[in-house]
Order: structure tokens, then C-alpha cells, then sequence
């Protein structure tokens, strides 16, 4: 029966590869194959031409940045000359359940659910007493972090739960940087500025590695707009609105120092932790299942160590986090992706297994120079 299946299944490769190579694949699905059950989520390398996985129905994700369908006003005009586009992340459904769900960040979690307890009590004691006073809850956030630690993903998060809180009338994201307001002529920047706070008005503000706004020049435009965001933080009437600075620790702090009036402005501090081993292993798990795939044993004891070997190593300055995780996998698919067409696998469930040939060799990121290392 097995032999009879393996028949089958190379049949139905070779037709399929007939036509992906005459350009006929597109109308050819995968599911036209066929398909046996079995559930181990890995799989010793000898039993690999056993293995039969649960057939695997994938949804179409959109994408969370709005490029297909943009939001009205995504773009803004520094000048007539110069338009600048700005990405806006839509609000999520089930933002407490999506905090929960992330690897590690429990301090994260914790001072998440705190400020967004007071402010939904901060509203239920309006509505009950509106003649009493109300505390006085500020949105405005520091988020500091090495790259690839979800400063993104939870500014995203952080935009809905204050909506479902009653904080923010939208909970969408406004996601900018220095380019986003440095234009080319006088006046750019307060034009800039204006039309990023109408985008934003009942969401969340982002502004990415905010630090580069300080430049050393004493003329320097971005100065200009600190100013400008001062002044926002100062008016009482932009209350629909939360603003973010996000980047690394230490150049933020720089930042702070340098003008009190800022820190000031923004008493919540959120601060991402590295992920840990254990924590990067996780996050691999949770993204090979968005797309069906399964390690093999010694195919998942050869990631491992050369994850524990590339942690080890790492440049704190430049180490990716969760994003180097994101690029070795991509690696993976493509190298798995390259040896299933060259090398057209026993039965139809090897499309997804994962084995150790696939996994390539990681280039660590250094400071002075680039090296490679494999397991």
C-alpha cells in the first residue's frame, strides 16, 4: 500500500514540476496530492520515508502595514515637491490575548496591564462620579530596546488595548522617523509635523529611533522638531493621542538628559529585554507552524546549537534578536525550497519536513568585520 502511495505521490510531483516549469503551476494546488495522518511534531531522520503529517488548511494573513489597501491620508506633503509615505498599522482584534501570547516580556505584560487597568478605571470613575477628580493618566511611553525585541509588535498591541480601554478613539499606529519630517525648505518640518498628529489623532504616534532628531549640529532641523513634539505634549487638548519614542536604551536616555522637559512628558518606560536562548527557539517554533513545517530530530539539534552558538557570539550592539531568528529561517526555506525542486522528495509530506541538510551556515553581524560560522 505504502509502495503503491510513494507511486502516486512521485506521479503526481513529476506532472506538477512539468508544469511549474511551463509556467502552468500557478493553477495547480498542492492539495491535488495525496495525503495520509500521523501527528509527531518531529521525527527521527531513519523514519523520515514513514512520515505522513495532518493535512494543513492555510489562511491568507493581510498584512498588518497598509500598503495594498492604504488609510486615507497615509501620505503627507513636506512640500509640493516632496511627499513622504508613513506607515499605519491597523488596530488588532484581541490585543490582551496577543499580549499574552508573546515569548518572554512578562515585565512587558505586567506594566501593560497596569497602565491600562488605570485608565479604564480612570473612565469607570468618571462615568460613576463625574464630579470628582480624576487621575491624571498620561499614554505617553518610552520604549527601549535592542532591535528585534517587539518594540513594534506591542506599540501595536499597546494602540488597542488603549482603544478597548477607552483611551484612544482608533488604536491604530502612526509609525514615523527623522525622515518622515526633515524636509528640503523652511517650514518643512512644522508641515510635517501637523499632518503626522492628524494622522494619528486617536491612535498611537510612533516615532522610530527618536534620539536621531537631536543632531549635534546646533542647527540642525531635527532640533526643530523636538520642539514641535514638546509642544504637543504640553497642549491639553491633544488628549486622543499617545506618543511613543522608540530605540536603544542608552541614546535615548542621551536624549532625555538633554532636554528634562522630555522625560517629563513621558513617565511610562517599557525596557525589551534580549530574548534568551530557550526564548529564540520559541519564537522559531511558533513561526515554522504559521507555514506547516517540522524539524526533523537532528535537523532541530543542529539549529539549536548553532543558535546557542550564534547567541554566545553575538555583538550586543548589533545582535537582531527575534528579527535574526526571522532571516536564518527565511535561509532555511530557501535552501528547503532549492533541494525539494532539485531533489524531489519520497512522499508528499517532505515538502514540509525540515532536515538537516537544509540548515545553512549563519553569518553573524560584527562591528568591525563579518564572519561566518556553521554546526
Amino acid at each position: 500500500m505504502q509502495n503503491n502511495t510513494d507511486e502516486n505521490f512521485n506521479e503526481d510531483f513529476e506532472r506538477l514540476m512539468k508544469q511549474f516549469l511551463s509556467e502552468e503551476y500557478k493553477d495547480v494546488k498542492l492539495d491535488d496530492m495525496q495525503t495520509e495522518d500521523e501527528e509527531d511534531p518531529f521525527l527521527e531522520d531513519e523514519d523520515v520515508d514513514e512520515y505522513q503529517a495532518e493535512d494543513n488548511t492555510q489562511t491568507e494573513k493581510a498584512d498588518d502595514i497598509c500598503t495594498d489597501n492604504p488609510l486615507p491620508g497615509d501620505v503627507i506633503e513636506q512640500n509640493q515637491n516632496v511627499r513622504v509615505k508613513v506607515d499605519i498599522l491597523r488596530p488588532i482584534d484581541n490585543p490582551q490575548e496577543e499580549l499574552q501570547k508573546l515569548v518572554g516580556c512578562g515585565n512587558i505584560k505586567k506594566r501593560m496591564d497596569e497602565l491600562v487597568a488605570l485608565t479604564a478605571y480612570n473612565r469607570m470613575l468618571h462615568e460613576q462620579f463625574p464630579e470628582l477628580k480624576q487621575h491624571r493618566v498620561s499614554l505617553h511611553s518610552l520604549f527601549l530596546g535592542n532591535p528585534g525585541t517587539g518594540k513594534t509588535t506591542v506599540c501595536k498591541i499597546f494602540g488597542a488595548l488603549l482603544h478597548e480601554a477607552g483611551a484612544l478613539s482608533k488604536g491604530h499606529v502612526v509609525i514615523c522617523d527623522r525622515g518622515t519630517f526633515i524636509g528640503t525648505l523652511w517650514g518643512d518640518e512644522e508641515r510635517a509635523m501637523k499632518q503626522v498628529v492628524e494622522m494619528a489623532q486617536g491612535g498611537v504616534l510612533m516615532i522610530d529611533e527618536a534620539y536621531l532628531l537631536n543632531g549635534k549640529n546646533e542647527n540642525d532641523p531635527g532640533k526643530i522638531i523636538v520642539q514641535l513634539l514638546m509642544n504637543l505634549l504640553a497642549d491639553e487638548s491633544q488628549r486622543d493621542i499617545a506618543v511613543v519614542l522608540c530605540g536603544y536604551k542608552e541614546p535615548m536616555n542621551e536624549l532625555l538628559e538633554t532636554n528634562p522637559g522630555l522625560l517629563s512628558r513621558f513617565p511610562n518606560r517599557f525596557e525589551f529585554a534580549d530574548f534568551s536562548v530557550d526564548e529564540l527557539l520559541e519564537i522559531t517554533s511558533r513561526r515554522i507552524e504559521e507555514y506547516s513545517y517540522r524539524f526533523t530530530v537532528k535537523a532541530w539539534q543542529k539549529y539549536t546549537d548553532m543558535i546557542a552558538l550564534a547567541f554566545s557570539a553575538r555583538d550586543t550592539e548589533t545582535w537582531g534578536n527575534a528579527r535574526f531568528i526571522a532571516n536564518q529561517l527565511e535561509r532555511i526555506y530557501i535552501q528547503h525550497a532549492t533541494r525539494c525542486v532539485k531533489q524531489p522528495p519520497k512522499n508528499h509530506n517532505d515538502l514540509l519536513l525540515i532536515t538537516p541538510e537544509d540548515i545553512v551556515p549563519i553569518e553573524m553581524p560584527r562591528r568591525k568585520n563579518r564572519i561566518g560560522f556553521g554546526v
